[in-house]
């Protein structure tokens, strides 16, 4: 299964930052096949969930491979 690359907008790092969340989104291995508008929902013991949407899909080429990049927003909207 190939996966893509996350990308997060200004305002779902700050959020990341503040609740010690980005090494986690970072590693995220989300499928290809997600979608723009999508909700990732972060589940975590002490606070409960943090939900994040995909805003934007991109796919960057260099050379012969292609990389897809998913870029996540905070606060989630639909």
């Amino acid at each position: 299964m190939s996966v893509a690359s996350i990308v997060l907008t200004a305002s779902a790092e700050r959020h990341a930052e503040k609740h010690q969340l980005t090494t986690t989104l970072m590693s995220l291995r989300l499928p290809v096949s997600c979608m723009t508008e999508d909700l990732i929902s972060l589940e975590t013991g002490d606070a409960g969930r943090h939900d994040f949407s995909i805003i934007q899909r991109r796919w960057v080429v260099a050379g012969n491979g292609a990389e897809l990049e998913i870029t996540l927003d905070h606060p989630a909207r639909r």
